[in-house]
């Protein structure tokens, strides 16, 4: 369960010192949920004491070693870049306003942005609307294109879910964004600090070690 090593990652646990997450009135409260979640994640059968690891044995698809793989992940930049616009389906605004047709509709809103409605349940999972999947404004994976619909456009939702620490996964002026609202967070284990460090209440975070389920109930 530690992060693909070829994708650019958060791994270390923002510290409850981190002034992102220092206003005055939150000190306490920072530094007591951080000691919940030392606590939680020092209990987890998948915790070495350094890491998240893997508890069964698992092999490479690919050889790390591979100078030809090596060389096109870093100059291979055309091969990597869609010929021309990724095709959308118009109206995706003002059709999300209404319930779907069916019991389930999945808008695939970019990467492993998908906002799920099913049962009158809206999840939205590894929600990136930044321009990189990069901790920098100016280097790192660029969007192809806009995403489809804007954040604020999105019709009440009643689940974040977060699956990792990965960039192209949990952006932060996503995030920042998302802690404006109400709407309750739901990540693995460690995540859950980088996303109170990001601005997002305690209370609306919970975590879930790998394997285990949290039921979404409706807001709206």
């Amino acid at each position: 369960l530690q992060p693909l090593r070829c994708c650019p990652t958060m791994t270390q646990l923002p510290e409850p010192n981190d002034p992102l997450a220092q206003p005055a009135n939150r000190q306490a409260d920072v530094r007591a949920s951080h000691a919940r979640r030392v606590e939680r994640i020092a209990q987890s059968p998948r915790w070495s004491g350094q890491g998240f690891v893997n508890t069964q044995r698992i092999s490479l698809a690919v050889n790390p070693l591979d100078m030809r793989m090596a060389a096109d992940f870093a100059f291979g930049g055309k091969k990597r870049a869609p010929k021309g616009q990724i095709p959308l389906q118009q109206g995706a605004v003002a059709r999300l306003q209404g319930p779907p047709d069916r019991g389930l509709r999945l808008t695939w809103l970019g990467h492993s942005t998908v906002l799920i409605e099913i049962d009158g349940v809206r999840l939205l999972t590894d929600p990136v609307w930044g321009p990189r999947a990069s901790p920098s404004h100016l280097v790192g994976p660029k969007r192809f294109q806009p995403v489809p619909v804007p954040l604020r456009a999105l019709p009440p939702i009643d689940a974040v879910i977060v699956s990792h620490d990965h960039y192209d996964h949990l952006d932060y002026p996503t995030i920042r964004e998302l802690a404006h609202t109400s709407v309750p967070f739901i990540t693995s284990l460690g995540v859950g600090a980088h996303l109170e460090a990001f601005g997002v209440p305690a209370a609306q975070i919970t975590t879930r070690p790998f394997s285990r389920c949290r039921t979404a109930r409706r807001r709206m």
